[in-house]
């Protein structure tokens, strides 16, 4: 049975399954938890390899090589890069987008499982790291103390950050910055180098003192006893009483080497809002409530700082959730205003208090049944997901206009409201499930889509495909039984307001329907106009430009500085307060201030996000919400640019970024360049060339290279032949240097449940200059003291700050920042730069980061594009049965994209990803006009009316419907299409774009389709017709 005969004969029926659907979306609805974007999994790991003191290339070769060896042979590899840096080894596997992650993984751990032998033995065991949106912070904190400082650390560590893991939701809590302490064994190198023995035998000695044996058991009369031998040191003293020489008479290690329970040698600093202190980045659970984590943690800091010494301060520095709040309610109320924005469109219309809120109840039901559809698929609340409804709250309402429209025809002519209600829904039901259609099938090729795309807006198409599906149900059942019960006939006559309204709506239909006449009596003149006035808009798309994504302004602003390389911390953190004052001077929106500078060591320095080198650094602004503030942060950018940019002997980049899209493949900058070839001291003249060419391109700034050949090293040059005469080895020789020069760690103290790095080397003075090396004592086989400068040649070296790799392949990478264009402008630019110069052979480039994705996502967007046209064709070619009727819709089209254009260049917006998408919905929407019209037009040449008068009446009596559903999806995106508040720079296109293009296709549709059926007449309309 027909749904409308269904809904009207069974009321009550009716009424209560939409009532129980709607309990059970509101029960969705307050499930449902929050977050900036849905929760997804970027198919990629980054295996992280820690081999303190080793150079780049050493690096490189030793682990780096094996490792990418070993896991391109794994199944759906897409792409390997790899960063070798001094003492860390970065390998990121990127896989095919769709591939189970969890499995992918596993292959990863087996291969480096095989790979483990070849690996050097002092390197730290590889560990795996996954890519998802979790990794973002969701609150940083910060912990400063005075008397406490020496203790602070461990307190941190032990008090807080225990803590803070102990809350539901949060997966983890890094620590940046603080003190590390350790036991600190500083050799005397002439005292050492009296007993005969190396720096390694000495750890050997060590190693071997500090152990736990078991010894069995033993077992006497009834009872059992386990024997062991504890010979952990338990004190730092017990390291002075290992005996590590017996002749000629006993010699401690108190006796060779200062001993002392100290903090580990600094090489990096972390300062909040000028005071020294330690950094606590939260990250949440995957799949957890960004909202909710963060209010957790807030509620917690009270009682964590109540357990803590009275001189030590725990702080919220940054909280994510802040931005995410302010943007769902930005968009919640673009849903709220838009609502009632539709409210007042359908009541000016329809000129019936009754027919409207009958229309007005499709958008709550529709949205509360999306809930519940939502909560079963898993989604949360977002910045996608309200946008979604966002753009829906318009087009919810249009399918029970037009059923109500056509249902008061009925009721006017004198029906009865139960037949007329039948009637009207019927008579117009496959008209609307066919527009309703039309709009869903444009929407699936993105949901099928994996990448980017998908992550973007596949949440986003099946959301509105959700509310379409579920205004359509409303539309068929729902609004015909209401409209059987409560809608009356209209009455104009003694209300003055309806009747001004009514005469003021005829007289549009009158005006409208001399201007259709007029112009179907010159169709060709006003076709050949039209595609010219079409031709000529195409080049406004030059003009608007072309980029990825819009920037989001979120408040935070990075300035990262370099020293010439080489630099020591302690002169880059002079640089960095230097910026700071800076800031704080001319920055009143000023909300918290980190300055980070130096190597972090391990893991730590690997996953910072920062470059980890002592000469360079970040500051990290953090300004205060967008409506508390005058300035946007590119604003904020220029101004703070030439007052750094003044600071003598450091460079300096911006970046103002939103992490989300870093993190996905922004690479932290608007453009991306990769020049390809082993030779990195050609590659490094080349980009050097480049970069000066490329700083010449309008719009391009912060330009940097990711690497230099300034290095200073000490390179230690063996004399093979020598060594060997002397019983060396130039494994044995490097081991030493290593563990005088770096320090041996492997030896560990532990004490209340907590382990340190003793650390084995000379003292400062036997080690900090650079004869110091030619000293270096090493001990032959036969016990004989031979210096390092009689087995090599130390040299002074320039070696490269870090290697970089992609699919086994060296490159060196160009980034910088766009601003005020678009970025794909910016890389036609610089790609007719690079071409016009010669390439040294060898060598290659591309695109990569902005660039490269998004030339991928608008090659998928135009593909979802292609391939929803040809479904939407298909979908109105089965309605009318006609090939030829759906083609004359398909002509609005083209029409919709040059309004969007327009709209587009009326913002100052660019065509990116997102109005892309915008281009698309609006492909789906457009055509809807066309079939309501169409529809009319085919009834009335089936009741043989002449056909001049077909298409004006058909026109005259569709013009109301068209503008009130016209009228109400663009009302009803108006407020996210004007927002101003956090997240608005991503919507605002989007919203533009479907409201420009939305108006130039239903002008098209009035005017155009009529003249375009008049033309193809004699294919479409049967030859018995009367002319």
């Amino acid at each position: 049975m027909n749904l409308s005969i269904y809904g009207v004969k069974w009321p009550v029926t009716t009424t209560m399954v939409f009532l129980a659907t709607i309990i059970l979306g509101a029960f969705s609805w307050t499930q449902l938890g929050v977050d900036l974007m849905p929760n997804f999994e970027i198919p990629a790991v980054t295996i992280i390899t820690t081999y303190t003191g080793c150079g780049p290339r050493e690096i490189e070769s030793s682990i780096t090589e094996p490792i990418e060896e070993s896991v391109s042979t794994v199944e759906n590899v897409d792409e390997i890069t790899s960063q070798s840096m001094e003492g860390i080894s970065m390998v990121t596997v990127k896989f095919n987008w769709g591939i189970n992650l969890d499995a992918a993984t596993n292959d990863i751990r087996d291969k480096l499982d095989l790979v483990a032998r070849r690996l050097p033995d002092n390197a730290d065991k590889p560990f795996i790291f996954k890519f998802n949106t979790s990794m973002i912070p969701v609150v940083m904190l910060s912990v400063s103390a005075n008397e406490s400082w020496e203790k602070l650390e461990k307190i941190t560590d032990r008090k807080i950050v225990d803590a803070l893991k102990r809350i539901p939701g949060v997966a983890t809590a890094l620590q940046i910055g603080g003190d590390k302490r350790g036991v600190l064994v500083n050799l005397d190198r002439e005292r050492v180098q009296a007993t005969g023995l190396s720096g390694n035998q000495i750890v050997g000695l060590l190693r071997n003192q500090n152990v736990d044996n078991p010894g069995g058991t033993i077992k006497q009369g009834q009872f059992e006893y386990l024997a062991r031998t504890p010979g952990k040191f338990t004190r730092v003293d017990d390291l002075k009483s290992v005996v590590v020489a017996t002749k000629p008479g006993v010699v401690r290690l108190g006796d060779v080497a200062e001993i002392r329970d100290d903090f580990l040698e600094k090489s990096n600093a972390f300062y909040i809002n000028g005071k020294p202190g330690i950094g606590i980045m939260v990250q949440k659970q995957s799949g957890a409530n960004t909202v909710g984590v963060a209010a957790a943690v807030r509620e917690a800091l009270p009682g964590i700082q109540a357990q803590l010494p009275p001189d030590v301060k725990l702080e919220m520095i940054m909280d994510t959730s802040e931005f995410i709040q302010n943007t769902i309610d930005n968009l919640s109320d673009s849903v709220l205003l838009g609502g009632i924005a539709v409210f007042f469109v359908i009541l000016f219309f329809l000129r019936d208090i009754r027919g409207s809120l009958i229309i007005c109840t499709t958008i709550p039901t529709s949205l509360i049944i999306t809930f519940l559809l939502m909560y079963m698929a898993g989604y949360t609340l977002n910045q996608i997901s309200l946008s979604s409804l966002a753009i829906a709250i318009g087009m919810v309402v249009d399918n029970s206009i037009v059923i109500l429209d056509n249902i008061k025809r009925y009721l006017d002519r004198g029906v009865k409201s139960r037949e007329a209600a039948i009637s009207g829904a019927v008579e117009m039901g496959t008209s609307v499930m066919a527009s309703t259609l039309t709009t869903i099938v444009i929407f699936l090729p993105i949901i099928f889509t994996t990448g980017l795309t998908n992550i973007m807006f596949g949440q986003l198409a099946m959301i509105i495909t959700m509310a379409l599906s579920a205004s359509l149900i409303s539309a068929l059942m729902l609004t015909p039984m209401m409209c059987s019960k409560i809608l009356k006939p209209a009455k104009v006559q003694g209300n003055t307001v309806a009747k001004a309204r009514f005469e003021f709506l005829e007289r549009i239909e009158n005006l409208y329907g001399k201007a259709l006449g007029l112009l179907l009596s010159h169709r060709w003149k006003t076709v050949g106009g039209l595609m010219v006035c079409f031709m000529l808009s195409l080049g406004l798309v030059k003009l608007v430009g072309v980029d990825f994504m819009p920037d989001q302004d979120q408040g935070r602003i990075t300035i990262k500085f370099e020293c010439p390389v080489g630099t020591r911390f302690e002169v880059t953190g002079e640089f960095g307060q230097k910026i700071a004052e800076i800031v704080k001077k001319n920055v009143p929106e000023l909300k918290t201030l980190v300055v980070r500078y130096g190597k972090s060591t391990g893991q730590t320095g690997a996953m910072s996000g920062a470059k980890n080198f002592s000469y360079a650094g970040q500051v990290s602004v953090m300004l205060v919400p967008k409506d508390k503030r005058e300035r946007g942060v590119k604003r904020v950018v220029q101004e703070l640019r030439p007052l750094i940019e003044e600071i003598p002997g450091i460079t300096v980049n911006f970046d103002s970024g939103d992490p989300m899209a870093n993190m996905m493949g922004a690479a932290g900058a608007g453009f991306t360049l990769n020049l390809y070839g082993y030779d990195l001291k050609t590659g490094l003249a080349w980009a050097n060339q480049l970069k000066e060419k490329l700083s010449s391109i309008p719009g391009l700034a912060d330009l940097e290279i990711n690497q230099d050949l300034a290095q200073p090293e000490l390179q230690v040059n063996i004399d093979r032949e020598k060594a060997a005469t002397l019983g060396f080895n130039v494994s044995d020789i490097g081991n030493t240097v290593e563990t005088y020069i770096s320090g041996d760690t492997t030896v560990k103290y532990q004490e209340g449940g907590d382990e340190y790095d003793i650390v084995v080397r000379l003292r400062p003075e036997d080690r900090d200059r650079v004869e110091d090396l030619d000293r270096v004592p090493l001990i032959s086989p036969t016990g004989q003291v031979v210096r390092l400068d009689n087995v090599a040649r130390i040299s002074n070296e320039l070696g490269p700050t870090n290697v970089s790799r992609n699919e086994q392949e060296r490159y060196i990478q160009i980034t910088g920042q766009v601003y005020g264009r678009g970025s794909g402008d910016v890389s036609d630019d610089a790609k007719a730069i690079i071409e016009s110069l010669p390439i040294p052979p060898g060598f290659s480039w591309k695109f990569a980061g902005n660039e490269k994705q998004r030339r991928e996502s608008f090659s998928v967007l135009l593909q979802a594009a292609a391939l929803g046209c040809i479904l939407v064709y298909m979908v109105m070619a089965s309605q009318f049965e006609s090939l030829l009727a759906p083609f004359i819709i398909a002509l609005s089209i083209p029409f919709g994209f040059i309004g969007a254009v327009l709209f587009l260049v009326f913002v100052g917006s660019r065509i990116s990803i997102v109005s892309l998408l915008a281009f698309l919905i609006l492909i789906g929407i457009v055509v809807n006009n066309g079939i309501v019209l169409i529809s009319y037009i085919n009834i009335l040449v089936k009741r043989k009316i002449g056909l001049r008068e077909a298409l004006i009446t058909s026109g005259i009596s569709r013009l109301r419907p068209i503008l009130s559903t016209t009228t109400t999806t663009v009302l009803g995106m108006i407020p996210m299409a004007i927002s101003t508040g956090e997240g608005s720079e991503i919507w605002v296109p989007m919203g533009m774009s479907v409201i420009g293009g939305l108006i130039v296709s239903t002008l098209m549709t009035l005017f155009l389709m009529p003249i375009l059926y008049s033309l193809f007449s004699r294919w479409l309309v049967p030859a018995d017709h009367p002319a």
